[in-house]
């Protein structure tokens, strides 16, 4: 799966969780002051814990999809399930009927399509639910109708998680991290994402680099992927080799040393003539549009410098040091 797509994902499956977990913090609030609710109620502390679980909700909802890592996804899976716990704890503990707010977390967690964000939500709740009901399992007045009641609740979360874990394992099939590759016939998906960070980091430069692996690379996928685990998330460019980068919020030395070790992948799997063009906005242009033609006339202009690899950035050329010496 991309990184653009899983973002997105996430983001869809949090915010509808979210939107869920709201309605079932303010079903709970109504459960708890009931006639019918016969746990004992701390009552300050379980507001306290339910404005935190609402908080967390409500900032999910407002934020923008591009901050929905799989790392941040998991922290937000981890964030729920402590608030849950706090409710649960501070409306009852071993007695409390609000452990059932942790099954939209599990249930939810296998929908992002990655087992790691169902294995993070799976242990937080374990983790979380466990030290909501351990000072009740530790009391001394506590007997085996307390404890096996609670104990099962436990057991039954674990079994839960331990399903979505699999499912999502076994959904994901190994691959989840090997089709990341953002193929873009026409270029919108670039002009896209330019336009986005340009939008979210005014003031900042934000960068487009053009790459050209050249000829002799047979594993384009291998490259990408060196690609993106080194320096941004690639986008293939049509059905060729050539790929685009969008660097923002770094300095000039910064978006050089990224064009050269794109070209220096692409050297290690047997490129050669690797080319590079880059522009920066807002220097070199002031649009999305207009900076994605400044880097692509940039790239033409590599291809005029007579060495195996070249890198231009806005128009001034910048031939790798190792070429300049292989050169004499």
């Amino acid at each position: 799966m991309s990184g653009e797509s899983s973002y997105r994902r996430n983001a869809r499956c949090l915010k509808a969780l979210a939107l869920l977990y709201l309605a079932l913090v303010g079903a709970s609030f109504l459960l708890v002051y009931g006639d019918a609710y016969e746990p004992a109620v701390h009552l300050l502390l379980f507001l306290a814990a339910c404005s935190v679980g609402v908080t967390a909700s409500v900032a999910v909802v407002l934020l923008p999809a591009e901050q929905f890592s799989g790392g941040f996804s998991g922290g937000i899976y981890a964030l729920l399930a402590a608030s849950t716990a706090m409710m649960t704890f501070f409306s009852g503990g071993t007695s409390s009927e609000l452990y059932l707010l942790f099954f939209p977390l599990l249930l939810s967690a296998a929908l992002h399509g990655s087992w790691r964000v169902a294995l993070w939500a799976f242990v937080s709740v374990l983790i979380f639910y466990g030290l909501a009901i351990l000072p009740g399992l530790l009391n001394e007045e506590a007997d085996a109708s307390v404890a096996a009641p609670a104990l099962y609740r436990l057991g039954v979360l674990g079994l839960t998680g331990v399903f979505v874990a699999v499912v999502s394992r076994l959904s994901a099939g190994g691959g989840e991290e090997e089709d990341y590759i953002v193929s873009d016939e026409d270029g919108s998906l670039l002009l896209e994402r330019v336009e986005r960070e340009i939008s979210a980091r005014r003031g900042v430069q934000v960068a487009v680099i053009l790459v050209d692996p050249g000829r002799g690379v047979e594993d384009v996928e291998a490259l990408l992927e060196r690609v993106r685990a080194r320096i941004a998330e690639p986008v293939l460019l049509g059905e060729g080799t050539v790929f685009g980068l969008v660097l923002s919020g770094v300095g000039d030395r910064e978006i050089e040393s990224a064009a050269r070790r794109a070209l220096a992948a692409a050297g290690s799997l047997g490129a050669r003539e690797t080319r590079a063009g880059v522009a920066v906005y807002p220097r070199d242009a002031r649009s999305a549009e207009d900076l994605l033609v400044a880097a692509g006339r940039a790239l033409e202009a590599a291809f005029e410098v007579d060495s195996p690899s070249a890198i231009v950035l806005a128009g001034r050329r910048m031939v790798r040091e190792e070429e300049r010496r292989a050169a004499r």
